[in-house]
This record gives C-alpha cells, sequence and structure tokens, in this order.
C-alpha cells in the first residue's frame, strides 16, 4: 500500500484504492486498520545496545582514574585496594547506567506528552485524537501551523503551502493543489502530496492518509539515520571541565608525592600506593551521576507541573531568566473566549453566556431579549462570522470536563455565539459549501472565505477592524447598502476603543456578492469593494494566579513585557487588570507601527527604563527584533508564543516556551519548554524550579569537592609526618575510598532533591557569566576542606597521645586509629551536607526536616559506616577496628567544631547581607 503512486490517481481512485470516503473512516474500521497496521510512530531510532551502553560508563575520566589505581593496586600485589576500586567503579557504573536509562524514559514519556493531535473525520465527525492512532484511510484537516501527521494525498485545498526543508531541503514555502499528476515524479515536486515532519505554511486543507508510521517517506530516511544524542547541559559541560582539571591536577600531585616517598626513602610499593590514594582522594567519583539525577528529577518534577522540558540543558537556563516576553491571549488569560457584545446596522446588542457551551441569549440595548423576528434581522453578520470560521465546538467527553473547541479560539466563539441564538446548523459546511478561502496571515490580519450562498457566491470576511476597514466601500445601515462615509469609520473607531477599555477584542466583519464569475479568484481581485457589516466584541478574562504569578517575577528581578497583536488599549487594560507594572500603574505600550520606525538606541532605552512594558500590533519581525535587542543587552529571555508567527522568536530567545492546547506544531517545535495549561503562572514556577536544580547542583558539587579536599589534606599532613615524624599514614586508600562509597553518595544525591529555599524568588537571576566555582565557592572548599582533614589528622594524633603510644606500639592498634580518621571525615561530611543547604539560615530551624530523604540518606550512611566498624570481615577487609565511646567522643566533638565552623561563617554572612553599607556576597550554595 505505501509504495503506490497516489498522487498519480485522481481523488476518486485514491477513495477506491483505500476503501474510505470523504466523511472518513467508522470508529470501528479504524480500530481494526490500527491493530492491523500498528501505530503512526517511528522507531527506527537506532540506540546503542544495552551493553555498550553501560561500557560507556567507563569512559569517564573519573572513572578512568580508579580504573588505573585499581589496576596498578594488581600490579604490585594490593588486592584488597585494586579490588575495592574496581567494585566502586562498576557501582558507579551500574547506578550512572540506571540513572542514563531513567533520564532517557523521562525525556521519551515527556515526547509524547507534548504530540500534537490531530483533527480527524470518524463517523463523519471531526475530532481530535493522537497523531500515533492514525491510520490509513483517515480524513485529515488541517490548518495553517499544523504540523502534517503522516503523508496525506489532498483531497480539498485552500491557499495551501508547505515549508518541506526538514524533508525536501527546499527553503521557500510549496504551493499545493488538488489535481492527480500525470507523471511520475520525485517528492519535492508532489503538488498534491503533504508529508510527515512537513508543516503547514498557509491556507487550510483535507486529505486522505496514505502512509503512516514507518512506511511515509519520513519513515523511510529514519531507517537511514539516526538519532542525534542529548545536548549536554551548560553545568554539565563545565562540570566536564572541572573534571579534567580534577584529574591532572591529582596526577600532578600524586607524581609529586611518589617522587618525595621514594626520596625519602619510603619503598617502591609505599609511594605508589599514596599515590594512588592522592588521585583517589581528589577525584569526586559519583558527581557525575548525581548531575544527572538531580536534571532528571527536575524534568519529571516540572512534567508534573505541566511544563514539559525537551531538552536538560534548558533546565538550567530557566534559572538564569531576567526577562519574560509573554504572549497575551491564552497565557495571560483564560482564553475561554466568548462573544459579549455585537455591533450591527446602527444598533448594539448583548448575548449572555459563558465559554464554549452553547447556551444564553441576546439582548438589545434595553436589556430585552430578541424574539425570533429580532434574531432573523441580525441573521447576516452571524452567517458572515461562521462562514468566515473553521472551528468546531464538541460536548464535554471523556477527555473533557466541558464544551471545548477544535481550532481557532476565537473563531470557536463565533460559532458558539451562533449556535446560542440557533442561527448556524450543524451541516452548514454542506449547507453552504466552500469554493476557496484565503486564510489568515499577520500581514493581512483577515482572512475570507467563498461561499455558495442562496445560490449566490459569497465572500465573507473578518479580521481586525483597521484591515477590514481598508477593503470596504460600503456599510450595511437602516437595513440598506449605502456608501461608507468618514464619519461611519470614526464612529466603528470609537466603538472599537470602547470596546478595547474594557480588554475586550474586537473583530470587524463585511461581505461581498461576487455573482457567478467562473474565473479565477485571488485576494487581489476578490477582496475589494466590501459592505461591511459590523462588530463583534469579546472578552477574555484573566486566568487565575496571574496576578500573583507577575507580582513573584517582579519579586525576582524579571522583568515582563507582553508581545501581542492585539489592539494597544486592550493590551495595556489586562495589563492593568493582571498589575503587569507594580501597584497596577499603568504600563507603556509601544505599537508595532511606533516600533518600526523606533531607532535601536531608543528601543533600548526604553528597555533599560521599564520592567514592564506592552508591545501591540506586533508582527513576526517586531518580536524577533525585540528578542535580539534584548540578547544584546546581556538578558537572558524567555519568549512564550502559539502561533506560526511566534516560531521566530521563540527559536532566538534563549528558552522559547510554546502553548501545549493552543500552540501550533511551528511553535511547539521551536521551542524548548512546552506549558501544557497554556499558563503563565507554570512558567513562573517553572523558572522557580530551574533556579532550585542549578543551586542544588552547586550545593552537591561543592559540598562533594569540601569532602575531597578533605581527604586530600589528611594525606598530605600524614605524608609530612610520615617524612618528619616516622609515623603510619593516618588513613588508607581504601578508607578514602569507603568515605565515598558508604559515607556520601547516598546524602549527596539527596541534596540535589532539596527543596528551594524560601526567598529564591527574592534573589536576582543569576548571572550568565557565573561559574559554579566561582571565588567564594573556592574559598570555601578550600577553608573546610583544610579544616575537615585538619581535623581527622588531629584526632589521628590525639589517639596517639591519649594512649601515650611508642612508634613502635602503634602498628598494633593501627587500624584503630585509621577507623578514627575516617569515622571524622565521614560525619563532618554529614555536617558539611546538612549545612550546604542553605547559605544564610542556621541548620537549627524547622528547614531541617524539609528534606526528609536527606535524613533518611544520612541514617542509611551512618548505618553502612557502623556496619563497615564493627562487623567482621568487612572492617577487616577495610581496614578497620571497632571505636570505643571515648573514640566516638572525639569524632562527634570534630564534628560539631566543624558545624560551629559553618554557623560561624553564616553569622558573619547575614551581618554582611544586613549591614547598610556591605557588600552582599554572591549566593553560592543555596
Amino acid at each position: 500500500m505505501p509504495d503506490t503512486d497516489y498522487y498519480l490517481m485522481p481523488i476518486s481512485e485514491v477513495f477506491k484504492k483505500l476503501n474510505t470516503e470523504k466523511s472518513g473512516l467508522s470508529n470501528v474500521e479504524a480500530e481494526n486498520r490500527l491493530n492491523t497496521f500498528g501505530k503512526n510512530e517511528l522507531n527506527a531510532e537506532i540506540r546503542l545496545p544495552k551493553w555498550l551502553k553501560f561500557l560507556f560508563q567507563f569512559k569517564d575520566v573519573f572513572a578512568a582514574v580508579l580504573i588505573f589505581a585499581s589496576a596498578v593496586s594488581f600490579l604490585i600485589g594490593n588486592y584488597r585496594d585494586g579490588t575495592i576500586m574496581a567494585l566502586i567503579v562498576i557501582i558507579n557504573a551500574v547506578i550512572g547506567y540506571y540513572q542514563e536509562n531513567k533520564a532517557e524514559n523521562i525525556m521519551d514519556s515527556l515526547k509524547k506528552l507534548i504530540q500534537s493531535p490531530s483533527k480527524v473525520y470518524r463517523d463523519g465527525e471531526l475530532k481530535e485524537i493522537s497523531q500515533g492512532l492514525l491510520v490509513v484511510g483517515d480524513i485529515v484537516h488541517l490548518d495553517e501551523g499544523d504540523k502534517v501527521p503522516a503523508d496525506i494525498r489532498l483531497i480539498e485545498s485552500y491557499n495551501l503551502s508547505t515549508n518541506d526543508f526538514s524533508l525536501t531541503g527546499e527553503s521557500m514555502p510549496q504551493e499545493k493543489d488538488t489535481e492527480a499528476l500525470d507523471s511520475e515524479v520525485g517528492v519535492a515536486d508532489r503538488t498534491n502530496m503533504v508529508y510527515l515532519g512537513t508543516n503547514i505554511a498557509t491556507g487550510n486543507a483535507k486529505g486522505v492518509v496514505v502512509a503512516t508510521g514507518m512506511a511515509t517517506e519520513l519513515g523511510r530516511i529514519a531507517n537511514l539515520t539516526r538519532e542525534e544524542k542529548l545536548a549536554k547541559s551548560p553545568l554539565q559541560v563545565e562540570l566536564s571541565n572541572i573534571a579534567n582539571k580534577i584529574t591532572i591536577f591529582a596526577v600532578v600531585i600524586a607524581s609529586i608525592l611518589f617522587l618525595i616517598s621514594l626520596n625519602q626513602g619510603l619503598g617502591l610499593k609505599f609511594g605508589l600506593i599514596y599515590g594512588l590514594g592522592i588521585a583517589v582522594a581528589i577525584v569526586p567519583q559519583a558527581l557525575p551521576m548525581q548531575i544527572t539525577v538531580a536534571l532528571a528529577n527536575g524534568v519529571s518534577k516540572l512534567a508534573k507541573k505541566n511544563a514539559v522540558i525537551k531538552k536538560l540543558s534548558a533546565v538550567e537556563t530557566l534559572g538564569s531568566t531576567n526577562v519574560i516576553t509573554t504572549d497575551k491571549t491564552g497565557t495571560l488569560t483564560k482564553n475561554e473566549i466568548t462573544v459579549r457584545s455585537i455591533w450591527f446596522d446602527g444598533k448594539e446588542y448583548e448575548i449572555t453566556g459563558v465559554g464554549y457551551e452553547p447556551k444564553g441569549t441576546i439582548l438589545d440595548v434595553s436589556k430585552n431579549e430578541l424574539d425570533e423576528s429580532g434574531i432573523s434581522n441580525i441573521e447576516l453578520i452571524f452567517n458572515t462570522a461562521t462562514m468566515a470560521s473553521n472551528a468546531k465546538i464538541h460536548e464535554p467527553d471523556e477527555n473533557h470536563y466541558g464544551w471545548y473547541p477544535i481550532g481557532d479560539p476565537t473563531e470557536a466563539a463565533l460559532i458558539t455565539a451562533a449556535r446560542k441564538l440557533n442561527i448556524m446548523s450543524l451541516d452548514e459546511d454542506e449547507k453552504y459549501p466552500k469554493i476557496q478561502e484565503f486564510s489568515f496571515d499577520s500581514v493581512r490580519k483577515r482572512m475570507s472565505s467563498i461561499r455558495l450562498f442562496n445560490d449566490k457566491k459569497m465572500l465573507m470576511m473578518k479580521g481586525a477592524l483597521d484591515s477590514v476597514i481598508s477593503v470596504s466601500k460600503y456599510i450595511y445601515k437602516d437595513g440598506k447598502v449605502v456608501e461608507l462615509k468618514k464619519e461611519d469609520i470614526e464612529l466603528l473607531n470609537e466603538l472599537n476603543i470602547q470596546y478595547s477599555k474594557k480588554a475586550m477584542r474586537v473583530l470587524a466583519f463585511t461581505y461581498r456578492e461576487l455573482g457567478n464569475n467562473e474565473g479565477e479568484y485571488s485576494i487581489e481581485n476578490t477582496e475589494k469593494d466590501m459592505v461591511f457589516l459590523g462588530l463583534m466584541a469579546m472578552s477574555d478574562p484573566p486566568k487565575e494566579g496571574v496576578k500573583d504569578a507577575i507580582k513573584k517575577a517582579h519579586e525576582a528581578h524579571i522583568k515582563t513585557y507582553i508581545m501581542t497583536g492585539d489592539h494597544a488599549i486592550t493590551a495595556q487594560a489586562v495589563g492593568k487588570q493582571i498589575f503587569l507594572a507594580d501597584g497596577g500603574r499603568e504600563v507603556k505600550v509601544i505599537t508595532g507601527k511606533e516600533l518600526d520606525s523606533m531607532p535601536d538606541n531608543e528601543l533600548k532605552q526604553n528597555m533599560a527604563e521599564n520592567d514592564a512594558l506592552i508591545f501591540s500590533r506586533t508582527s513576526p519581525e517586531n518580536k524577533l527584533r525585540i528578542v535580539k535587542t534584548l540578547k544584546e543587552q546581556g538578558q537572558i529571555v524567555a519568549v512564550t508564543g502559539d502561533g506560526v508567527n511566534d516560531a521566530p522568536a521563540l527559536k532566538s530567545s534563549h528558552i522559547g516556551v510554546a502553548m501545549g492546547k493552543i500552540g501550533t506544531d511551528v511553535s511547539k517545535e521551536a521551542s524548548e519548554l512546552i506549558l501544557l495549561d497554556d499558563s503563565f503562572t507554570t512558567l513562573v514556577y517553572a523558572i522557580r524550579e530551574g533556579r532550585t536544580i542549578y543551586n542544588n547542583l552547586t550545593k552537591t558539587i561543592i559540598a562533594s569537592l569540601t569532602s575531597n579536599g578533605g581527604e586530600l589534606t589528611i594525606v598530605l599532613i600524614g605524608l609530612l609526618a610520615v617524612a618528619y615524624m616516622g609515623w603510619p599514614m593516618p588513613i588508607l586508600t581504601i578508607q578514602i575510598l569507603a568515605i565515598d562509597l558508604l559515607a556520601e553518595i547516598l546524602p549527596l544525591t539527596a541534596l540535589t532533591f532539596d527543596p528551594a529555599s524560601r526567598d529564591i524568588m527574592n534573589a536576582p537571576p543569576r548571572r550568565k557569566e557565573e561559574h559554579v566555582l566561582n571565588k567564594y565557592a573556592i574559598s570555601e572548599i578550600l577553608f573546610f576542606g583544610f579544616l575537615m582533614g585538619f581535623l581527622a589528622f588531629l584526632n589521628f594524633g590525639l589517639f596517639i597521645f591519649r594512649n601515650d603510644l611508642e612508634l613502635t606500639q602503634i602498628a598494633q592498634v593501627y587500624p584503630l586509629a585509621t577507623t578514627i580518621s575516617y569515622a571524622t571525615i565521614a560525619f563532618c561530611q554529614f555536617m558539611n551536607i546538612l549545612s550546604r543547604r542553605y547559605s544564610y539560615e542556621t541548620l537549627f530551624s524547622r528547614t531541617l526536616f524539609t528534606n526528609m530523604n536527606m535524613i533518611y540518606s544520612i541514617l542509611i550512611s551512618i548505618a553502612f559506616t557502623l556496619t563497615a566498624i564493627y562487623v567482621s570481615p568487612i572492617n577487616k577487609m577495610i581496614g578497620f577496628a571497632p571505636m570505643g565511646l571515648v573514640d566516638w567522643a572525639y569524632v562527634l566533638l570534630a564534628s560539631f567544631v566543624f558545624l560551629g565552623a559553618h554557623e560561624l561563617l553564616k553569622v558573619y554572612k547575614r551581618h554582611k547581607k544586613s549591614g547598610k553599607h556591605a557588600t552582599v556576597l554572591t549566593e553560592i550554595s543555596a
């Protein structure tokens, strides 16, 4: 079936071949075909086999250090250390493999969430279904901005063109029609076909599905290609750089100390063991895995809040966002558009009812309900509105709790209004067939449809008032068609302003009788000399929570701009309702026309001086210029959008944010984040989570490197003691590894799940150029790393002195002495991890128990430590010996001294932060 050349067949033959008809398949037949041929999915993705993916875990630079150290240990006969190192490598590889699979599965599941529904005729009714459920023979409806969901033979098309770049490489939109071709041609020249993976540039169409899934042209190409790997996030790239520097540092230090050991006559074996010990001490083996865990968890958490991240790198960028440029309709407002007022034939009417349920009445200026005769008098404007619309409204079903639109929400509001008054029949498309359509575009700001209406060819038009007036020559007044005069235009503009001040969107309607001309219809020869009918004003109230979300954005030092195609007054009224500017003051409005003539320096000045701006009547070029200007100023920009005209700005921004409900496929393709609920509140929440995730990763990295600093410190001091005092090393290589494996891997991982600090949305966004290891972070790592290692060595030395041991006697209790060193570092690290949760807030507060995973992980790690110390033969394998109560007292005292140092630093930080003339310290750990 997929190999049939449907583009060569007339439509009737295509229907016969596929055993379908114009009204579509029945639900039963579609189900049968789905079971027979499978889902409409591309599944030729070539992924690494699991065994190879597992082997790739060992290519990490930290793993390479351990593998090398393990191999050398085996060569010199140190089988115990070599075995433990190999075991740690394997455990880390297993955890890393599991987490990578988990992250991959999360991203795969999220891809399913953002699949756009397809509009398909089943049992003669237009429905929305998942793209994956399409089958060969389905009749599909396509609108501007839609992604083509399968390979489709066109049966109707209106001003249709497609963007085929992804399939054919053609850079310009390709015009399409329905005529069968008379000879074989390549894919790019099949003008009556549209293909999976392309999208609709202009117009709308109907077509029959001729191939799905792997049988499509894109499916065949997919068999020859390999999916691109997920890009590393900036933090992962930075971590990779840090890892390389740490590894080089470890090798250099280990080599130097190895040479010193040989020079001091400590022997080759000793030098190798402690050279390797230094390398192992410096390397944070589990850190890459913890980064992956944090990012994957963040993506999963955001998805549960209706924010779908398409790639991991976007998680971090969210936290740096300092400007949001947002669309109005559907993002700040409910997008439950309802026609409220009508002006027709010199009179104004009010329509009752809310949303898309066709329930309500029409009232005259005296609030009296119109009878059938009165409704009949205004039927003309409703006929024009509905026949210049393609949307549908549907009753509640298992997937929708209320009446819902299919297609453009504004058009659905017009359909709803007509249905309320019983003006529009359900079979209107059959009763008044469409001959041709000129789709809406952002330049004309109008759309028109040629219909066969009462045996006459009529052009029905709707659009923005200024656009519709520009092609109107007459006006319907007092039941007659008369010439449109200047005073009429002034009245209409005044009405437009009045409605706009009430935050209502206004559409104008006009029509023209075309006669029976059989010639070619074009925009130029039809959209002229129109008869102006009237206006419909619609309201779309702000969404619940938007005002609070705007307030949080202000508190977070995030500028918020509105970019909309609506009238300036309408946008300004909405801006005032949601307190776009602090205190609900009026926000400066810049129209698209003003922007066209505004020099760059003036635009930049407006942006610098205003935390809130409204750009109205904007074109795609206007939106793109706004985003580029913000980027030139060094801002991190998030852009929300839902239409084809938003795609350039979405693509150019740092974070493109598409609407999941009303967004076109083009806007979703151009975005990194998709809001399933189309809510600005969700976007602000996502920014908060982005900040939280980055802060948690920063805390984890610094906490991890601090313990590595502690391990390095005790080894360096120990080597000095060996060289000048004849002492044994205060800690074994295998015990250093046990710190990473038993004591800190779980708490550090739990740290990545930390909840946001209470003031996270009160601080300015993180600067783009800011790094994890800034000078403040490095100074704290060095100080606390040294303190941790010094306290461990001090406890080792105190054990020797308090037991009055001679050097010859130390060997008898050496395992106990090194156990004390190990326990001191482990418990200091517990305090370090707990203290790292907040930079300014004391550990002794109610926030201690806000991350119970942290508490549980520390308790489990303590249990692991006690097991390793007291249970034989584990303790003998690691070189531990059971500790007494006095020994534990010294360990706990050292850990509380370490905690006290953290608390004193926080007191100093709080003092500096609250001081009138103090410089606020850079937030480095929360």
